[in-house]
């Protein structure tokens, strides 16, 4: 069983530690060794609801924990509750632990962003794309692992919808309904596959009109789908979305599609699928700072996976806001 450390040595860590990555934020990131100085305090924000076992996740969490640390989980009580649960554990804490799936990274996230404090992901939801497009392990296991042994922090770029913090992409139109309309138990049963079945539905539904401002720029199309990214692939980190995308690039990817009709949108998705969507004739990709979406009806927004308001909304970017625990090797 980890020994606590005391307040104040932990406060003093956290706080040389913020210090640090606010000063000195690099693209590759601070390599940590396995015999580095280790956080005295660690956070760990659990979603019991998650896809994985939490019980499981959370005694591997305890076994691993070096001696010294002082280790606090907490289980978000309710949906949409780990913003909240993030601020009110920050003080004197040394590194935050979110575990469950994007939407849970994404509350974390929304506190923890502009504070220094890093953040660990254990990948235990649906999808995962977050996870997986920095590399971390799939595997609980392998995850915590990379937490206590070495690692790299890399400091990320991260958007904002309102109050809300995503880091890989957000939408509005075909992704967003069929995020909606998927079946919870479903997903955590089989994952990504739950969305097939509303996809197919939402492919038959036709198109809002959007007005996109970006920037100094706006376009007024009908589109079944506009979206504002910040990562750059989907599903998995091989399906690359176009070609460019950066994490930290201080710049949001807007990406609007114009195909009109079913048959148009599913040749559209077929070049995705070839890695070829930058040559489709049926989409504008633009990059922005500020984004701003209206659609005709209005429709549902979804931040990494997770809908979270309607449009209009408007879109932003906090730069290298946040530190991130990733393993010791590039992402290809």
């Amino acid at each position: 069983m980890a020994a606590p450390a005391t307040e104040t040595e932990a406060k003093d860590w956290g706080n040389s530690l913020s210090a640090h990555h606010q000063a000195d934020p690099s693209r590759h990131g601070e390599e940590i060794s396995a015999g580095s100085e280790r956080p005295r305090r660690i956070v760990a924000i659990v979603n019991p609801a998650t896809r994985r076992n939490a019980h499981r996740i959370i005694e591997n969490l305890r076994q691993e924990a070096p001696t010294g640390v002082e280790l606090d989980i907490r289980l978000t009580p309710a949906a949409r509750s780990a913003t909240n649960l993030t601020r009110e554990v920050l003080p004197g804490t040394d590194m935050v632990v979110a575990i469950g799936g994007d939407g849970t990274v994404g509350e974390v996230v929304t506190a923890l962003r502009g504070t220094g404090v890093p953040l660990g992901i254990v990948p235990a939801g649906s999808t995962n794309i977050v996870a997986r497009d920095l590399g971390i392990p799939r595997a609980p296991a392998a995850a915590i692992a990379v937490l206590f042994g070495a690692h790299r922090r890399i400091p990320l770029d991260v958007g904002l919808c309102g109050e809300h913090a995503f880091l890989h992409m957000a939408g509005a139109g075909l992704d967003s309904r069929l995020f909606g309309a998927a079946n919870p138990a479903l997903k955590r049963r089989i994952g990504w596959l739950a969305y097939l079945p509303p996809g197919g539905r939402e492919l038959l539904r036709p198109p809002a009109r959007f007005e996109v401002s970006t920037d100094d720029e706006v376009h007024e199309v009908t589109s079944p789908l506009v979206l504002v990214a910040n990562g750059g692939s989907i599903i998995t980190p091989r399906l690359t979305l176009y070609p460019g995308f950066r994490k930290d690039d201080g710049y949001l990817d807007v990406l609007i599609f114009t195909a009109s009709n079913p048959i148009r949108v599913v040749r559209t998705f077929g070049r995705l699928a070839t890695r070829h969507l930058d040559r489709s004739p049926f989409v504008l990709h633009r990059r922005a700072r500020r984004v701003t979406l209206s659609a005709d009806p209005p429709l549902p927004v979804q931040l990494d996976g997770d809908v979270v308001t309607r449009t209009p909304s408007s879109f932003t970017l906090d730069p290298t806001a946040l530190v991130v625990i990733v393993p010791p090797h590039e992402v290809a």
